[in-house]
């Protein structure tokens, strides 16, 4: 792998992980205000779904670097992790689009992350 491929798969791990910590400090408390849960119960449930959410969102960014970390040792192996986060990105973008329109902002970190990802490995 390249030099320059190797900075692009970091450069995406590192805006999926600026997309992860963002949600922790803004999403999280904004969703839960807007939303009133009818009880305690609701209320919980509402905040693990999204702490599992978030948990995701930095599992994928971890996964993305691990990638990024093997793709000069093993390059074949970081080809199919790299593939799998551009997948997971997408999905991300395409699934806050089609759900919520008006948020296509908050998918730019991880669809930008995408196309770097994708530009590594097509350069490699």
């Amino acid at each position: 792998m390249s030099l320059f491929a190797s900075t692009l798969f970091y450069i995406g791990a590192a805006l999926m992980f600026l997309d992860a910590i963002s949600y922790s400090l803004g999403a999280i408390r904004a969703i839960r205000a807007s939303v009133k849960a009818p009880n305690a119960y609701w209320d919980r449930r509402l905040l693990l779904n999204l702490l599992l959410a978030n948990m995701g969102l930095y599992f994928t960014a971890l996964f993305t670097l691990i990638g990024a970390l093997l793709a000069r040792t093993m390059p074949q192996a970081a080809q199919w992790t790299l593939l799998l986060s551009i997948v997971v990105c997408l999905y991300s973008g395409v699934s806050v689009l089609l759900l919520s329109p008006r948020d296509w902002p908050h998918t730019l970190p991880r669809v930008l992350a995408a196309v770097l990802i994708g530009i590594g490995l097509l350069i490699r």
